[in-house]
C-alpha cells in the first residue's frame, strides 16, 4: 500500500488518525496497523501527508494532534541509537520533501487549540536533526520574529517558545552558541512582566531553563546578566504558580552554573525570594526554595574541598566560596 499525495489519501488518513484515540480496541488496532504499513510502504510520502493534515486548520483537532504525534515519532525516539538512525533517515529524504514538510509544520505553529502544541514538537525534532549539519539556517530568526512581532497571537508566541524550549533541551550546546543572543531575545521577550499571557510566560521561562548552559557568554557580560536576573526575579513573583515555579527552577539552575556571579544579587533579591518561597503553602514553590539552598550548600562544600586541595598543593584556589550558606 503506497500513500500518494491525493485528496482521497488525505481524507482516508484523517479518518484513520481520528481512530487512534478510539475507545474501541479493534478500531484502534486497525488504525495503528494501517499507519505502520503506510510508513513502511513510502515513508517520505507518508510524512508529507501527515504534515498536510497537521497544517490544515480545517481538520479536526484530534486528527491534527495525531498527525503531529505520528510525524514526531518518525523523527525521534527515547532510544538514543534509534533517534540517531531516525535523524539520518530524515536527512536522507529528498530535499523537496524536507522543504515541503518544514513549510507545513512551521506554518502550523500557533494555529492549534491544543496544549502542548504538536507543531512545536515537529519543528523542534526536525531542527534537532538539521541544525547540527548546517540545514534550516533561517529557522531561529523566523521563530524570534514569531515571538517579538507585535501582531503575533498568544498561541503563536506560546507554540514558538515551546519549540525553542524543546530545541534547547535536546540539541548539543555548541550548535546554538552562535545564536544564543537571538534565542535569548525571544525568550526574555516572552518572560517580560508586560506579557499578558501566563501561557506565553510559562513557555518562555521553561525555554530559558533549557537554554542556560549555552548562554554562558551572556552571563559573562554584566549588563546582560543584570537584565536576565531582573526578568527571572520578576517572574518568581508571578501570581501564576506554574510561572513562579518555573522561574524558581531557573534560579536554582543559575545558582549551580553561575555561582561566582551571584554575589550582587544575593542580598537584594535571591535571599528574600528564596526565603519567601520556602515559607510558601504551595509544596512545589517551597521545594524550589529548599532546592536553591541545597544547591548553594553543595557548591560551597565542593569549593571548600578545592580550597583545601589548593592549600595542600601550595597554590591559590581557582574559585572561592562566598559562604552564603
Amino acid at each position: 500500500m503506497i500513500i500518494k499525495m491525493t485528496s482521497e489519501a488525505s481524507a482516508q488518513l484523517i479518518q484513520i488518525l481520528e481512530k487512534t484515540v478510539s475507545p474501541d480496541k479493534n478500531e484502534l488496532e486497525a488504525a495503528q496497523n494501517y499507519l505502520e504499513q503506510a510508513a513502511q510502504s513510502n515513508l517520505p510520502e507518508f510524512v508529507k501527508t501527515l504534515s498536510d493534515v497537521l497544517h490544515h486548520g480545517g481538520n479536526s483537532p484530534v486528527a491534527r494532534m495525531a498527525a503531529g504525534l505520528q510525524l514526531k515519532n518518525t523523527l525521534t525516539s527515547k532510544d538514543s541509537m534509534v533517534k540517531v538512525q531516525y535523524q539520518q533517515r530524515w536527512l536522507a529524504f529528498p530535499e523537496d520533501v524536507r522543504v515541503y514538510v518544514k513549510k507545513n509544520i512551521l506554518g502550523a505553529l500557533g494555529t492549534e487549540n491544543n496544549r502542548p502544541s504538536s507543531a512545536a514538537q515537529c519543528v523542534a525534532y526536525v531542527a534537532v536533526a538539521e541544525l547540527p549539519v548546517g540545514q534550516w539556517p533561517d529557522l531561529i530568526s523566523v521563530m524570534v520574529s514569531n515571538v517579538i512581532n507585535g501582531g503575533s497571537t498568544e498561541m503563536m508566541k506560546e507554540a514558538t517558545l515551546e519549540a525553542i524550549g524543546y530545541i534547547c533541551q535536546d540539541i548539543e550546546q555548541d550548535v546554538l552558541v552562535s545564536q544564543s543572543n537571538q534565542i535569548l531575545t525571544a525568550i526574555i521577550h516572552g518572560m517580560r512582566l508586560n506579557e499578558p499571557s501566563n501561557h506565553v510566560r510559562l513557555a518562555a521561562t521553561t525555554a530559558l531553563f533549557n537554554s542556560l548552559e549555552f548562554t554562558r557568554s551572556n552571563f559573562d557580560k554584566e549588563s546582560e546578566r543584570n537584565y536576565i536576573m531582573e526578568v527571572v526575579c520578576e517572574a518568581t513573583q508571578s501570581p501564576d504558580t506554574q510561572v513562579k515555579v518555573a522561574a524558581l527552577q531557573c534560579l536554582v539552575k543559575i545558582m549551580s552554573l553561575y555561582y561566582h556571579y551571584m554575589e550582587t544579587y544575593m542580598g537584594p533579591a535571591l535571599f528574600p525570594i528564596t526565603l519567601e518561597a520556602m515559607k510558601s503553602d504551595v509544596d512545589e514553590v517551597a521545594l524550589q526554595g529548599i532546592e536553591f539552598w541545597s544547591n548553594v550548600s553543595d557548591e560551597e562544600v565542593d569549593l571548600a574541598i578545592e580550597d583545601s586541595e589548593a592549600s595542600e598543593a601550595g597554590r591559590p584556589p581557582q574559585r572561592s566560596s562566598k559562604f552564603y550558606a
